[in-house]
């Protein structure tokens, strides 16, 4: 077995189809394939370097560490970081074998070679993944120590029973409710659900989200995710590319043909996965997001996906859906001494001052 360095963007094309390969064998989700990475680093790669690590016997791939080397500064210095590619994504996890640790000890003892980079700082791994447990059969074989700490929670819905058990699962009085308002919603408005599919264009049916999305959030003086150029520019790209793959699932609950509610989603591996949401907060009172949402869920089960999960974040019109609740994990490892647990002691500090 062999190690080998991808650190240029046309080599890092050039791996799409085996990536794929890879990936059938390993546990991982949707936000590891080479469609996600390979957008994620086009939008905001740019201030950064790839180091993505691939483990090879007889020119095969075996595993991949999606890596890349960032810098970050601050009034009390820079740090350079390794990091998931995708950082901040709400998934992230070495390509491994299962149940297979040699490919992640190789990765770990070749980047501790180089005098690069200050701080291993990977978030978003699944505290149920096969990086998580093989990271857990390693860590006290290194100095300096590997740290792994709790990072966020994601909560999902399991679906493997039926949707009428799901149904039953909610409490009669949000079941009341969901009633209620849509039967008001029709007494009023001619009511339809669609999809990407019932637009000109993705982008479009894009537009049309990030304007329900803008309304929801400029309704409490605050700005979206899509305030900035490049947020835009990414979502629209990666919904393009994964419409071609048949993994996007974009949503809108409308009235008299006008769009009032949307949640952008992704399909994959039989798993739905939630992103984010928006709605027009004049039809706020009909509860039209959780009208959107259970819509979602019987679209899931008649699809008969495994889960839904909804995303990073504890928020109440996720948490009171969920039927579990999942930790993700960090790991971390510093070098250079005292210097950079100081930085990070200091960056810390000012970060609490002026939260």
């Amino acid at each position: 077995m062999k190690l080998k360095e991808v650190n240029n963007y046309d080599d890092f094309i050039t791996l799409r189809d085996s990536w794929q390969g890879v990936l059938q064998q390993c546990d991982h989700s949707i936000f590891s394939t080479w469609e996600y990475l390979s957008t994620w680093w086009k939008y905001y790669g740019k201030d950064a370097n790839l180091r993505v690590l691939l483990t090879q016997e007889n020119e095969e791939i075996l595993s991949i560490a999606p890596l890349m080397l960032s810098k970050h500064t601050s009034h009390f210095g820079s740090l350079h970081k390794i990091q998931f590619i995708g950082h901040g994504s709400d998934y992230a996890e070495f390509i491994l074998p299962k149940e297979n640790t040699k490919c992640l000890e190789l990765f770990l003892d070749y980047l501790l070679q180089f005098s690069d980079w200050d701080i291993l700082e990977l978030e978003g791994i699944n505290e149920k993944s096969t990086t998580a447990k093989a990271l857990l059969a390693i860590r006290n074989h290194y100095t300096p120590e590997l740290e792994l700490n709790d990072w966020s929670s994601c909560s999902y819905i399991c679906l493997s029973n039926s949707l009428r058990d799901f149904m039953k699962s909610l409490s009669r009085n949000v079941r009341k409710n969901l009633d209620r308002r849509m039967r008001r919603l029709k007494e009023n408005y001619k009511v339809e659900f669609k999809t990407q599919n019932d637009f000109d264009s993705v982008r479009a049916a894009m537009e049309t989200f990030f304007n329900l999305h803008d309304k929801r959030w400029n309704s409490k003086g605050e700005e979206g995710v899509f305030a900035t150029e490049v947020n835009r520019d990414f979502h629209v790209s990666l919904a393009e590319t994964f419409n071609e793959k048949g993994w996007l699932a974009l949503y809108f609950l409308t009235v008299d043909d006008e769009p009032i509610s949307a949640a952008y989603t992704y399909d994959y591996d039989q798993k739905k996965y939630g992103c984010l949401t928006g709605f027009d907060p004049n039809f706020g009172q009909f509860g039209i997001g959780n009208l959107l949402k259970i819509h979602i869920i019987e679209e899931c089960f008649r699809k008969q996906f495994s889960e839904y999960d909804l995303g990073r974040g504890s928020e109440s019109y996720k948490t009171e859906w969920a039927t579990g609740v999942r930790k993700n994990l960090a790991m971390g490892m510093t070098k250079g001494g005292w210097r950079v647990p100081l930085l990070l002691w200091l960056s810390n500090i000012k970060k609490h001052l002026y939260a």
